[in-house]
């Protein structure tokens, strides 16, 4: 597995973490409906746009800069899935979950991202 398949999959782990938390607390039942409202608009969103912007560069795995410009990408990203999520599904777009959805899936991305970048340097560096 390369390093973009692994960082890909890491993303994806942590807004899959941050949907399930969310449809758990709410005792959601878990419909077609609910997990692309709660969860796909995320990924979905991060993944046409954080290539864009140098998410899964060498710049954004390794560097002083590298953790600065993956939660700048997840800002727009995440601000994009918000008001597509509000367009879709009829949803308030400024309220407590805007918040909530930028600060939640930030967290485990850069979580997930720093882990990467300190924790596993060594299989990092045997994947690239």
């Amino acid at each position: 597995m390369n390093r973009t398949a692994l960082l890909a999959l890491g993303d994806l782990a942590a807004f899959l973490a941050f949907g399930a938390l969310g449809l758990a607390s709410h005792e959601d039942a878990i419909t077609a409906k609910t997990i692309a409202r709660a969860v796909l608009v995320f990924p979905v969103a991060w993944f046409v746009i954080a290539p864009w912007l140098g998410a899964f560069s060498e710049r954004a795995v390794a560097g002083r800069e590298s953790l600065v410009r993956i939660a700048v990408t997840w800002l727009v990203a995440g601000v994009v899935a918000l008001c597509a999520r509000a367009l879709i599904f009829d949803r308030a777009l400024l309220n407590a979950f805007f918040v909530i959805a930028l600060l939640g899936n930030g967290v485990l991305l850069l979580a997930w991202r720093s882990a990467t970048r300190w924790g596993s340097d060594s299989e990092f560096e045997a994947v690239r």
